[in-house]
């Protein structure tokens, strides 16, 4: 089975950005929302859910937000990708319990926020049993295509955007 690489817009990192640093010291997370076209999964939407987990450094979405995103992929003839959720300071790498409560065919996008900035954005899969990294683009023009029909990709890379909160509003 080949990874597929994880595309999605500017607008959706600074989205979650601004939902990580509002939910600060909680983990922040959502839903994923897309299609996969010329081997690439594209994010069409991302939800941002309630966390319900007690614990600051966990993620336990909200059951009746991902039933509402179910009832909204069928509508909209979507798929869900897979989930997101951010890491305050701690490395954008699935945990184990972040493993055990995600669909092993789902996509799991973690953030790391430091300081209210996206500092490192993965996105992980299982693979023949197996969690292994796959790419991220941030591409603003998904309709545009190259040659061979896969839409143009730009690495996503270092730092992004910040949250400065409420007040503060984001800094690209």
């Amino acid at each position: 089975m080949k990874r597929l690489p994880l595309t999605m817009r500017s607008h959706h990192v600074r989205r979650l950005t601004r939902a990580a640093a509002e939910a600060a010291p909680r983990e922040a997370c959502g839903v994923l929302l897309g299609e996969t076209i010329h081997r690439e999964r594209l994010v069409r939407r991302l939800t941002v859910a309630r966390n319900l987990s007690p614990a600051p450094r966990r993620f336990f979405l909200d059951p009746a937000h991902l039933l509402r995103q179910e009832e909204a992929v069928a509508a909209r003839e979507l798929e869900i990708l897979g989930v997101w959720h951010s890491h305050l300071g701690a490395p954008a790498r699935p945990s184990h319990l972040d493993l055990e409560g995600t669909p092993s065919t789902w996509i799991q996008l973690i953030t790391r926020m430091d300081d209210g900035v996206v500092t490192d954005l993965r996105a992980w899969e299982t693979v023949e049993g197996q969690v292994q990294e796959t790419r991220v683009f941030v591409d603003d023009d998904l309709h545009d295509s190259s040659a061979d029909g896969r839409p143009h990709a730009h690495a996503w890379s270092g730092a992004v955007a910040g949250w400065a909160g409420p007040n503060g509003g984001l800094q690209a």
